[in-house]
Parts: C-alpha cells; structure tokens; sequence
C-alpha cells in the first residue's frame, strides 16, 4: 500500500497554523513505520527529502489565493497521485483540497479527508460535487465530525488522537514543582486570560503559572502582560522539544483554557478540535484542566484524569486547581498512573493501525 497524505500548509518550524499542521505531519510520520508514505505540501521552494522512513515533497508557490498562506496556487502537486493506492488530504475548504480530491477520484483512486477546522475564503467544492469523490472522512474527535458538512458526516468515522507515548512519557526522576503550565499558541480564544484570573484567584504564592506558546496576537499579549503583573508568572516563546517535555513532566498541571468566545467578544465555532496539549500532558503523567469547549472533554476523564470546567471562567479554572494543588501524595500519584493509563488507546500507533483498516475497509 501507497499512501499519500496533502496538507496546504507547510509542515515545519514556519508553521502557521499549529495543531492543523502538525496533526498530519505526525500521522504520516507514523504511518510511514507500517507502510510506504509521502506528506506532500508546498512552500517557497521545491524540496524532496526523508525523515526517518517518511518522504516529504514540497511544492514550489509563486502565489496564495487572496494572500492566505493556507491556500497555494499550484498543480504540480498532482503528479504524486498517479502512483499512490491512498490519497488523504488534510483540510476541506482549500483549492488544492478540492483539486486533489477531483483529481484522485477521476483516477478511481481510494480518496479520505480529515478537516482541521479554518479554510480559505476560496475553493470549490460549494459549486461541483467534490465531496463524492471522498471514500469517507475520518474526524479526530465527535466534535470534529459533526462540525463536518452533511454531505461528509453522513460518511464519517472518528479515529481519536494519537499522541507520541514513546515520546511523552514520565521520567521518575524528576520531582514535581509547584508550577502550572500552558502549552499552546498565544491567541485570544486561547483563553488564557481566564487562566490567569484563575491563578491569581487561587492565590499560591509558592507556585509559579508557566506559559508556552509562540506570539500570534501582540494586542492579546500585551494584555496578558498586564493582568500578569504582580504574579509569578513566566512567559516562554522559544521552548524546544525537549524543553517542552520537561515543562510537561515537571508540571504539577496542564491547563487548555479555550473558548468560543473570547473577550474582545469575537466567536470561534471550532476553538479544539482535540487539544493535543491535553494528550501530551497526560502521556507525560500530570493532569489536566480543561474547559468544555470544542472536542476537549472527550480527551479528559473528568475527575479521574483531571477536571472539565465552564469556559469563559476563571473561577471554574481556579476551584479545579485548588483540587489539584491540595491533593495527597497518594491521591495525586493516582492521577499520574490514570493519566497514562487514559492515554494509551490514543497512541500514534494504535491511531495508525485505525487508519489503514479504514483505507482498507472503507466504503
């Protein structure tokens, strides 16, 4: 079996969308253990490469379709289908999305999408029947696949996760610090505005709140700043991966503190459509606290891996984190073995193995 997977955005330490770009990246990357694999995308130059066992072929764009760095004027991609028995494709709403799914079906080849919420503003599958040439759509999380349009969803599977458990894991080692942590882009329907209200509600002064994520709204940020002051609170913008794994597992708590709406009063219909910070924190043993936006509750056992709380309250956020911050030893050292324990169906691997039976068997 030859697979190919299309995303539209670039994949690498340029990425601008985040989760939605990573997401495929790493399941070709996994996949390519099992079968033969190539991640197809585009950027400033073409480039064909290897990482690990998985090829990469990136396409040369001269022009994006009204400026949106998600939607790459190019065909030459299409060359990469002839000779592949599975083409997935990342993101419904994108003008190489449609193509490539017209194209594929033409072909009479087995043809799948997974959408990671956002789009451009151009594409056509609202004017020809783009979404018959798709086999089925496979949906990350229920939340994912009932966002999905009707035509999709009438023909949809969830397959929830992964998560690299090789990878984020515990070390026994390291001792837990009283610190709280934040992964994730700094947005405002992010939501860790509340998350700071929350920490300053929980009123610890021996714990220190740790956020990590690049800059994507310098107004939003700036504003973070001043509702920071006067509390122990650390900003990291330039976290690698392995900084990153030690945040995890050195946290006593992980908070995803999403929204709808965030509070310059803007909607996002799809804030989570998984909360991957929310895997990563669990495999690595330490609880979360999420809200119940978007896909996250599915991805927490509420009570027994961490809490879900109302969105849109640092209150909720700050009465979840006193549960934590004054469990026993015991109480929490059980959190940690549920943690992991939650996390292992979600893994990449059992995520993959889902994936090909569907290619094989899908309809």
């Amino acid at each position: 079996m030859k697979v190919i997977h299309i995303t539209p955005s670039y994949f690498d330490d340029v990425s601008i969308i985040g989760g939605g770009e990573r997401y495929p990246t790493e399941l070709a990357s996994w996949m390519s253990r099992f079968v033969d694999t190539t991640l197809v995308s585009f950027s400033s130059e073409r480039k064909s490469y290897t990482q690990g066992k998985l090829k990469c072929e990136t396409y040369a764009v001269k022009k994006f379709i009204k400026g949106s760095k998600i939607n790459p004027l190019c065909f030459k991609y299409l060359a990469t289908i002839f000779n592949a028995d599975i083409i997935h494709i990342h993101n419904i709403h994108t003008l190489v999305s449609d193509v490539a799914c017209l194209a594929a079906s033409f072909l009479n080849k087995r043809v799948f999408v997974t959408d990671h919420g956002g789009g451009s503003s151009f594409y056509i599958n609202h004017k020809l029947p783009v979404f018959r040439g798709y086999r089925q759509a496979i949906a990350q999380s229920q939340f994912a696949l009932d966002f999905l349009p009707t035509t999709l969803s009438k023909k949809a599977i969830v397959a929830k996760g992964g998560v690299d458990i090789e990878k984020f894991c515990p070390d026994a080692s390291l001792k837990k610090a009283h610190k709280i942590l934040y992964v994730g882009r700094i947005l405002p329907h992010k939501g860790i505005n509340y998350l700071l209200e929350a920490f300053r509600l929980l009123n610890h002064s021996n714990y220190k709140l740790t956020i990590v994520g690049r800059v994507y709204s310098e107004q939003f940020y700036q504003d973070l700043k001043q509702l920071a002051d006067g509390l122990n609170v650390e900003f990291i913008h330039d976290a690698d991966d392995q900084r990153l794994l030690h945040e995890y597992r050195a946290a006593m708590v992980t908070v995803l503190p999403s929204v709808h709406k965030n509070c310059y009063g803007e909607y996002t219909p799809v804030p989570e459509l998984m909360g991957l910070t929310l895997l990563e924190s669990q495999a690595c043993g330490t609880p979360v606290i999420c809200t119940d936006a978007g896909a996250m509750s599915e991805f927490v056992d509420d009570h027994c891996t961490g809490f879900v709380v109302k969105q849109n309250s640092g209150e909720a956020i700050a009465s979840a984190l006193h549960q934590i911050v004054h469990l026993s030893p015991t109480e929490y050292a059980g959190y940690q073995t549920r943690c992991r324990e939650w996390i292992e169906p979600l893994s990449w691997s059992t995520v993959v193995k889902k994936h090909l039976d569907i290619y094989q068997n899908g309809q």
